[in-house]
This record gives structure tokens, C-alpha cells and sequence, in this order.
């Protein structure tokens, strides 16, 4: 077949678009010859899958000759343009054999977009001719000499098979059971075999092969039967007699074991075999991978933590293909480990994280590297993540706040499900428990239990499991779920109102049926509902958050601002030491333990978290260094903007430069910049120090302290609930916030704190079933009180904790009332509100001082200041101002816009005037410290909106141009 009958005879009708034209009609015409062979409809086998696109397309078979005959007559060469009919010619079959005597250069195909010469390609190329003769076939046979099975490979002989049948047995792979018949491997039945206690002393502590049919090494731990468990204990035999109770579970379990392994537990290679009768039970440790010790470089068998219960049956005594990859060797010298200009990275001492050239080997023990001394670098990461954070309300105060019933809300900001046409009209802000939307939802869990497990799950769990891990679903029970409590920002609580102002009646039938799992469109719409459908779905498709990716609801990220933050503070400190000049170099000697050479782990090898981040969790904002993770350059450096589940010990971050293998991070920062990484593979280069120079670069408020001082604070504050006129409060929370930092910046006046008060008994009716108890929340309920709350706040909030907030009063300064909770969020907003100047002397020096250490650091050149009264950063005045606005256009920091897709929530009244601007933000105020009174010879800093590589198409025979 020529190329163009082969898109033929794979492409849907569809995909007719990346055919030539004069095809097409062969594929949609009513009147083609071979439209059978593109139905419009057709069924799908979901048999045994889970998910549509699994399933398998019944399609009409196609016949190549009729194939051929319709395209002959109808389409000539002659319809086909020069190109097109090059392009459909055959070319030359090309052969490429190894051959290591062959040491030729290859040039690149492209140098625009990273290929670089193969040099020493150690491979030949030969044109294969006449590769249309018929009387040449593939033959399936195996080459003389192959090993069966070989290292690594899957075999399924490797297990004494008696026989092999056909029968339906519900097979189970891929998380459904099978409807047809499946084949199924029956082993030979065991003989009678002795009990475990004697079986013990021969078995415990050897290495046995497990998981079949991909064979895997194990270490025995523990044996049993129907009678007792035998382990060692501090290098003693403890056998353990079961009870009634614990032989009977047994004896339950290898049932279940046994139809697992028969019909599977949707895991692939764990169905499709009958083991027979379960006698003894082994428990064994698997191989993680080869440890290499820093000191000597001498490599160990690693084994895991997590135990594999497996039957006797399906363990063999001796590997079928022993692997060569996991043989331990010993001790290395240091010529072999370090030789000279052999790259490497500091991991200990003052020079933590520096890149270095290998000198030579000094007295004996010691390694001579070249380091390319990198000034120290500025916690900005760590800044930008305290101080460019969101708030979060409660589902049920967000539910309040909007008049409609949680159960309201849950569907609304979920799926919601509307036929015909099964149209989900739902925000899809959170889905099953399992993704959010950052900036938007998240979710948190009971933090009694899962918090003291994050801390240790670097350390622990094992990244290798085999078929007969617990976590690996092998029939034992799940650990009990801790109960998920959903939390939205201001912006997710516009976004529903936005939502219910354009189609009320929506949300009016939802909230009559708020139970129903299913709606029918003219039950909601009238009998024409089934035309509302698609103009829901259109305005659905068009907000903001369509477009933004899901996230798993056990990653912590910062918010898009932030990265953006992090990406362009990046650039800044970039630009600063390249205007410096080369980075110094220094001769030193250090220990072989306090240096990674490059290329020194392998895919075998494997690294934890402790070996160079001292098994501490990542933090968002840490700066990091890369030693092994795949795709990114030696050395290079970065900042975490992510942290995932902890199982899966991987990060996110985002480097400091391009490079070919990064990613946008799903739209979280530019191209080539960001990474998915193992965190053990990154090196972490923050100071210990550095939570404390963090404290002193962001105004006070910021911490969690202060923000517990700043609740108190407004719970001091008189809530004004009588009615006024209304005024216009800013829709942007930031703002709001920032207020609210202002005024804790004053000195506490000593007063009785109202939370140590005897609170007001709470009645049966308080918030339930819909209903709003305002009054007995704004008396501050004995239970934890609901609100917003910002970053590791716990619980300590209110809902009128957080208009006393907001509505919160300076001494001799008024302020005007600001309205309903929803004018804070911007929603049928009025008014406006006064900012009141903060004039905190000791604040403004302290700012002061670390804008200049935070300077000093970056490497921009520090500001000569004169004697004179010290800057206050809190007033805003024209110059901070416009610094401020300066590094929010560079570093991207900032109140974030309201989406565009999202109508106006203002009622019909009179124009207002334009509200007074934003106070400075903390995060402002740390970007001002960073910029403010720069040097005007130093050119401005600004994010290259055109990547360094060039990926533009270039046809053969043309030249490029430039990017």
C-alpha cells in the first residue's frame, strides 16, 4: 500500500482533513464505493475496561483490493499536486546494522531545537533493494542463540504448567470483569508439605523470585500456614500460634488469594492462573533496586519495607535469567569514582549545591575539585510562597454567603448531571475527592492523621511493588479514608453567582430536587430544555476554569501568581550574575562522601530522600539543584512550586533557565521551564537559616501568628449591622487582606481577648438544613468556628470573624461600613471603602533593612541613601507606588483580574466613582524591596515572551529563519 492507502484504511471519517482533498469524498460522500468501510456509528466492546477510550471500535473489515480499485478510478495522479504525489512514492528502505568499528560523525537534523552531532555513531547503513519482492517473507522464528527468558523479560514457562483450558471465569485486568471465555494456566498440585515451624529454619532470610510472569527477587521474612507464623525477632525464631479466630481468617485469605489469582484484582499480570490448594504463605521483602555507599562506592542489594504475602507455589528457589544489573560489587578507588575533569556537585559544607570540575585525588583521601563559587542566594521562593497565598471559605459558609443549600453547592461546583444528551452542567471544581482546581477548591483531610504520616512517608514506603503488596490491591482491606472537607476562594464563590445570575432556573430546579442524580432538561427548562443544554454548556466551556488543568487533591501548589513570582525572581537573579560577569573559582579538597559525580546513578541504582536532604519533606519555594532527575541539566537550578502525594515522593519545579526537556507544568509557567522530578533526585540548596531571613523580608502579618493576632484583633471590632447606605468595597481579596494586615501593625491595646470568654450555648438549629444563624455565629460558637482561612490556619476562624475583619476600624481613622459578605467578594458591590496610611516607624526601618540584605543577595547593587527620616514601605506613596507597580509588571505579582469571561454582578444603579487604588500588598512590598531605587544605568529585567529554542517547521531543502 502506498502512504495515502494506508491513511485510507486507518483514519476515521473525521480525520479526513490530514488526506489529501481529491480522498476526502471517498470517506463522507453518501455515493462513494467504500463509505462502508467509514460508518458514522458503530458500537464499542467496553468488555473488561473501564474507561471509553479502552474499549475496542467494531468496525468493517476493509477490502484492500476494493480499496485500491475505488481510489484508482476516482482519484488519478494527475488530481494530486507534485508534492503530494512525492510524498505518496515509495523511497528507499534503509538498513541499519551496529557496527563499532564505525566512528564517523552524524551531522543534526535540526541544531535549532537542541540535536546535536552523533559523534562516533558506531553504526552502518545500507539501502535494501528490490523491497517489493514477493518471494521474500518475514519469518517468525527466533534467533540461534536467544535467551529464553531473558534478564528483565517476561516468561510465562518458568512455572511448573500442567495444562492449559479455556473457560469464562470473569477475568479482571483493567478493573472489569471479562464476558468471554479467557485461558487459563493450571499449575501442577503441590505434594503434602511439612509445617512452617520447619520449614522455617530453610526459608527465612533467603532470596526467593516472585511476581510471575516478570520474575522479581524477594527476601523471605516470615513464613506461615493454617497453624502459626515463624519470623525472626532480634535474630531469633518467634513462632506465633494463631487463635480460632486468626486460623479461620487464614484459612479466608487463601481462599481469596486463590480466586485472586484466577480472576485477577484489575491489576494486569495478577489473573489467569490456577495455583491449586494454598498450603504455606510466605512474607518477603522486595528488592528495591542496589544501594551505593558514598564513602567507598561499593553497591548493596536494597530490599523494601513494605511486606508481600505470597503463596509458596509461585516462588522459585532460583532466578530463570539471573540479571546482572543487580550483582553487588565492592569498594571502588577514587581514580575509578572521580577521574579528572569529571563533573560534580557539592553536597555538604558552605558550597552546598555548586558545581565543580574534578582535579585530581589529594593525599590519598581526599578529592581536588575546581568549584564554581555561586554567591548566596535569597530565600525568594519561600517569600513568594508565604506571601502570595489564597484564602479559602468553608463549603457551608460559601453555601451561606450565596443563599442556596449545600447540597445545592456540592452539585453545583461538581457534575451535574442533565439529559438528553447527558450534559454535565456542572462547574467541575472538584471531582470525586480526588482533583481540585488550584486557586479555586482544595481539599483537606483530618490533619491528626494524615499530617504525622506526611512527615515520615519521605523516608518510608517503597517505590517497587510486586504482585502480593498490600498497596498493591491484593485482596487485603484498605486502610478507612480520612473524611474530605472541601474549601473555596472568593473567586470559586463569584464564579457560582456568576453562574446562578445567568441561568436561575437552574439552581431553582436543583434546589427543589437537590437529591436527584439525574435531571431531565424539560423537568428544569420548560418543554424546550433540550435547547438550553448546549448554551449552558457553551458558557461553561468559555469561564476561566475550563481551560484550567485538574489537580490531585493531595498536591500542594502554589498559586499560579506565585509561580509566575517564582519564574521572574528567577530571571532577576539570572540577569544579576550574568551582568557580574563568570563566577569565581576556587581550588578546594573534600571528603568523596560531600560530592555527586554526574552519570554515577543508573536506572538499577536507587536514592532517598535521606541520603542528601536529610529525609525532610519538601517545602514549597525550596531551592533545589539537580543531580539525577531525568531531562534536566547537571547542576542546574530551581524552585518547588508543587509537592504531590508523598507516596509518590515526586515535585514540581520550576527552573531557573530553559532547557530542552521542560514542560509549561500545565500552563503554571513558561515553556521549558518546568519539570516533574523525583524529590530524592533534586539536591536542596535553601539555608537552614532561611525561614528566618524570610521573617524579616515580608511585613509583619504574613506568618500564621500574625494572622491568629489579626483574628483576634477583629473580634474586638464592634460589627456594624444596622443598615446604611452601601458602599463599593473592591472585589479583589488581596486588597481586603492587606487592609487587614494594616491595622494589626498597630500596637495591641491590653484587653480581655472575647475568645476566652464563655461562649453562648449553640442551639439544635444552628446552620442546619440551610438555614442562616447569624446571630448565634457572630457570639462565636463553642465548636470551631467557620470562615475563611488562610494558610495553615487550622481552624481558627469565623464568618464574622471575617467581616469584623474586613469592617475593622483604626484608632482616629473612620472607616465606612462595607456591606453584605457578598460586596466583599465582589459580588452586587456598592460603595467604597477608605484605606487608612500605616505609620509604623519600627516597621518601615526593619522593611528597610532587609530590602537591603535582600539586595545584597540578589545581586543588585544597593541604593545610597542619606541621613533622613526612615522610608515607611505601609504609605503609599507615589514613588512605592510605582515601584510597587513596577515589579508587579515584572515578576507578574499581583491582585489577578477578573476573568473576562465571567459577566458583571452589578445591579442597576447610579455610576459610582472609580474606587481609591489597592494598598500594597506583602507580596508588593517584597517585590518593592527587590527593585525599589535601582541603578538607572542597569537596563530593566524583563521575561523573554519567545523561547530560545526554535521548534518553527522548516520544509527539506529550505533554510530557516529566524526565531
Amino acid at each position: 500500500l502506498k502512504p495515502f492507502e494506508q491513511l485510507m484504511g486507518c483514519l476515521p471519517p473525521a480525520s479526513c482533513i490530514h488526506v489529501p482533498r481529491p480522498y476526502r469524498k471517498l470517506m463522507i460522500d453518501e455515493k462513494s464505493p467504500i463509505i462502508k468501510f467509514y460508518p458514522k456509528d458503530f458500537e464499542v466492546d467496553m468488555n473488561g475496561k473501564r474507561n471509553p477510550w479502552e474499549g475496542v471500535n467494531l468496525l468493517p473489515w476493509i477490502d484492500v483490493k476494493m480499496l485500491k480499485d475505488a481510489i484508482k478510478s476516482h482519484i488519478p495522479d494527475s488530481a494530486l499536486t507534485a508534492d503530494e504525489r512525492n510524498r505518496n512514492s515509495l523511497g528507499k528502505v534503509l538498513c541499519y546494522t551496529y557496527d563499532p568499528t564505525a566512528v564517523e560523525t552524524v551531522p543534526s537534523p535540526n541544531r535549532e531545537i537542541g540535536l546535536l552531532d552523533i559523534q562516533k555513531c558506531v553504526s552502518r547503513v545500507s539501502v535494501i533493494d528490490q523491497p517489493d519482492r514477493l518471494d521474500i517473507a518475514f519469518k517468525p522464528e527466533l534467533i540461534p542463540g536467544t535467551q529464553i527468558p531473558s534478564p528483565g523479560f517476561p516468561s510465562l514457562n518458568v512455572l511448573p504448567i500442567k495444562n492449559v483450558e479455556q473457560d469464562k471465569f470473569g477475568l479482571n485486568c483493567f478493573g472489569f470483569p471479562s464476558k468471554y471465555k479467557n485461558t487459563t494456566l493450571f499449575l501442577h498440585e503441590m505434594p503434602q508439605l511439612p509445617p512452617a515451624e520447619q520449614l522455617a529454619d530453610n526459608v527465612i532470610g533467603k532470596s526467593l523470585y516472585i511476581n510471575w510472569p516478570m520474575m522479581h527477587e524477594a527476601r523471605v521474612v516470615a513464613v506461615s500456614d493454617a497453624n502459626c507464623e515463624v519470623r525472626l525477632k532480634k535474630k531469633k525464631k518467634n513462632v506465633r500460634k494463631w487463635t480460632p479466630v486468626e486460623a479461620q481468617r487464614w484459612e479466608s485469605e487463601s481462599e481469596s488469594y486463590t480466586q485472586y489469582y484466577l480472576s485477577g484484582g484489575g491489576v494486569p499480570g495478577s489473573g489467569g492462573v490456577n495455583i491449586g490448594n494454598i498450603q504455606i504463605r510466605l512474607k518477603l521483602l522486595p528488592l528495591q533496586g542496589m544501594k551505593t555507599n558514598p564513602a567507598n562506592g561499593s553497591t548493596k542489594k536494597l530490599f523494601g519495607t513494605e511486606e508481600a504475602d505470597v503463596p509458596l507455589q509461585l516462588a522459585l528457589w532460583k532466578a530463570p535469567a539471573p540479571d546482572p544489573r543487580f550483582v553487588e560489587r565492592g569498594p571502588l578507588t577514587l581514580q575509578d569514582r572521580f577521574p579528572p575533569n569529571a563533573n560534580v556537585v557539592l553536597t555538604k559544607g558552605k558550597y552546598r549545591g555548586c558545581q565543580a570540575t574534578v582535579v585530581g585525588i589529594v593525599d590519598g583521601d581526599k578529592v581536588g575539585v575546581k568549584v564554581q563559587v555561586f554567591p548566596p542566594e535569597p530565600p525568594f521562593g519561600l517569600a513568594i510562597a508565604r506571601s502570595v497565598q489564597e484564602s479559602y471559605i468553608s463549603a457551608a459558609d460559601a453555601s451561606k454567603l450565596l443563599q442556596i443549600h449545600p447540597k445545592v453547592f456540592n452539585k453545583i461546583t461538581g457534575t451535574l448531571n442533565v439529559d438528553p444528551g447527558r450534559y454535565d452542567l456542572g462547574l467541575n471544581l472538584k471531582y470525586r475527592n480526588n482533583t481540585c482546581v488550584l486557586g479555586y477548591t482544595r481539599a483537606r483531610k483530618d490533619d491528626r492523621n494524615v499530617n504525622k504520616k506526611a512527615k515520615k512517608a519521605w523516608g518510608a514506603g517503597d517505590s517497587l511493588l510486586v504482585i502480593g503488596s498490600t498497596r498493591n490491591g491484593s485482596g487485603q482491606e484498605e486502610e478507612q479514608r480520612p473524611k474530605i472537607l472541601w474549601e473555596f476562594t472568593p473567586k470559586a464563590v463569584r464564579l457560582v453567582a456568576a453562574f446562578k445570575q445567568k441561568f436561575p432556573q437552574l439552581f431553582a430546579a436543583v434546589s427543589k430536587y437537590p437529591d436527584e442524580r439525574f435531571y431531565d432538561a424539560r423537568q428544569v427548562f420548560g418543554p424546550k430544555g433540550a435547547e438550553m443544554l448546549p448554551k449552558i454548556r457553551e458558557w461553561l466551556n468559555n469561564i476561566e476554569t475550563a481551560k484550567i488543568p485538574r489537580t490531585p487533591t493531595s498536591t500542594d501548589a502554589m498559586p499560579m501568581a506565585a509561580v509566575q513570582a517564582v519564574q521572574r525572581a528567577a530571571d532577576v537573579r539570572t540577569a544579576a550574575l550574568e551582568q557580574q560577569g563568570p563566577l569565581k573559582e576556587s581550588l578546594i579538597k573534600v571528603p568523596p562522601s560531600a560530592l555527586y559525580r554526574e552519570g554515577s546513578t543508573t536506572a538499577t541504582d536507587v536514592m532517598l530522600a535521606s541520603d542528601h536532604n536529610e529525609n525532610s519533606a519538601p517545602e514549597l519555594g525550596d531551592r533545589v539543584a539537580n543531580l539525577c532527575a531525568n531531562g534536566i541539566p547537571f547542576g542546574a537550578r530551581g524552585t518547588v512550586v508543587s509537592v504531590h502525594d508523598p507516596a509518590t515522593g515526586c515535585v514540581e519545579v520550576v527552573m531557573d533557565e530553559e532547557f530542552i526537556g521542560g514542560s509549561t507544568l500545565q500552563g503554571a509557567c513558561s515553556n521549558f521551564r518546568g519539570k516533574l522530578c523525583v524529590w530524592a533526585h533534586l539536591l536542596r540548596t535553601s539555608a537552614s537559616d532561611s525561614k528566618g531571613l524570610v521573617d524579616q523580608m515580608i511585613p509583619v502579618g504574613s506568618g500564621k501568628s500574625n494572622v491568629e493576632k489579626m483574628l483576634g484583633n477583629a473580634e474586638k471590632q464592634p460589627v456594624n449591622r444596622q443598615n446604611s447606605q452601601p458602599t463599593e468595597v473592591k472585589s479583589s481579596w488581596d486588597a481586603q487582606a492587606d487592609f487587614a494586615e494594616e491595622t494589626i501593625n498597630k500596637e495591641k491595646p491590653e484587653s480581655k481577648d472575647p475568645r476566652t470568654a464563655t461562649p453562648s450555648k449553640r442551639t439544635a438549629s444552628s446552620g442546619r438544613a440551610g438555614r442562616l444563624v447569624h446571630s448565634k455565629e457572630a457570639r462565636r460558637p463553642a465548636e470551631k468556628g467557620t470562615g475563611f482561612k488562610g494558610m495553615k490556619r487550622g481552624g481558627k476562624t469565623g464568618f464574622e470573624m471575617w467581616k469584623g475583619m474586613v469592617n475593622s476600624k483604626k484608632p482616629s481613622t473612620p472607616v465606612a461600613a462595607s456591606g453584605t459578605p457578598m460586596q466583599v467578594l465582589g459580588i452586587n458591590v456598592q460603595g467604597s471603602s477608605n484605606v487608612p496610611k500605616s505609620q509604623n516607624t519600627k516597621s518601615s526601618v526593619q522593611a528597610s533593612e532587609a530590602s537591603a540584605g535582600l539586595k545584597a543577595m540578589l545581586g543588585v547593587a544597593p541604593t545610597q541613601q542619606t541621613s533622613g527620616p526612615a522610608i515607611d514601605l505601609d504609605t503609599p506613596t507615589a514613588a512605592s507606588t510605582n515601584a510597587a507597580a513596577d515589579l508587579k509588571a515584572m515578576l507578574g505579582v499581583g491582585s489577578p483580574p477578573r476573568a473576562s469571561s465571567l459577566p458583571p454582578v452589578v445591579p442597576a444603579a447610579a455610576v459610582l466613582p472609580p474606587p481609591p487604588p489597592p494598598p500594597p500588598s506583602a507580596a508588593d512590598k517584597l517585590l518593592q524591596m527587590m527593585r525599589q531605587k535601582e541603578p538607572a544605568s542597569q537596563p530593566p529585567v524583563t521575561q523573554s515572551q519567545v523561547s530560545g529554542f526554535n521548534f518553527t517547521y522548516v520544509e527539506e531543502g529550505k533554510t530557516s529563519t529566524a526565531p
